[in-house]
């Protein structure tokens, strides 16, 4: 009977990440703070023995967290079949370059942070912004639109002017300090884990 020897080699493994912003980590489960809002790759290599295990790329968006909310400005009444204005309102600590989508009832669409409307039917209308930065959407939120008759009909009844839609914010922001208040840390913090380890 013959006994074949077996050596346990001790297995290393090392780690490479690269932040996207010129800052790098050795370390397994690092935790890294972007000074400046942007959209950033963040690259992992594993090497066991030296040897390649592993390599993934992931994108952090670290745009969201400097947005405190969006709100609208808009006139003191919007009358039926009257053109409007409305403009984005930005909430943040930092000067940011974002472009808008709006979708208004019936699917029409309209870009720009300001854009002009006209609703046919008097009542309670639901709008929709997207923010993004380079395509990627950062930021959404929907805001109701409250349409009067127009005044010079003299068959539509006079409606006062309605004070909600001179800056309209969400439900969500009034009570607990912006429908984004929750992403408000001056350092954009992520916190960055490898998912696994590919053994060989």
């Amino acid at each position: 009977m013959y006994c074949i020897p077996y050596l346990l080699v001790a297995q290393e493994t090392t780690y490479s990440w690269d932040f996207g912003d010129g800052t790098t980590s050795t370390e397994e489960n690092p935790t890294h703070e972007y000074n400046t809002p942007g959209i950033y790759t963040v690259s992992l290599t594993a090497f066991i023995n030296e040897k390649l295990s592993y390599s993934q790329q992931y994108e952090v968006n670290a745009i969201s967290p400097a947005i405190k909310s969006i709100s609208l400005a808009l006139p003191d009444m919007i009358e039926v079949g009257k053109t409007s204005n409305a403009r984005v309102l930005l909430s943040s600590d930092y000067d940011l370059s974002l472009d808008y989508q709006w979708e208004f009832p019936g699917g029409l669409f309209h870009t720009g942070q300001e854009v002009d409307f006209t609703f046919d039917e008097v009542g309670t209308h639901a709008v929709s912004v997207k923010a993004y930065y380079d395509d990627v959407m950062v930021a959404q939120d929907t805001f109701e639109l409250n349409v009067a008759p127009n005044n010079e009909n003299p068959s539509d009844p006079v409606a006062p002017a309605d004070p909600s839609n001179r800056v309209q914010t969400s439900a969500a922001e009034s009570s607990s300090g912006g429908t984004l208040g929750w992403f408000t840390p001056l350092l954009l913090l992520v916190s960055l884990r490898k998912k696994y380890i590919r053994l060989p």
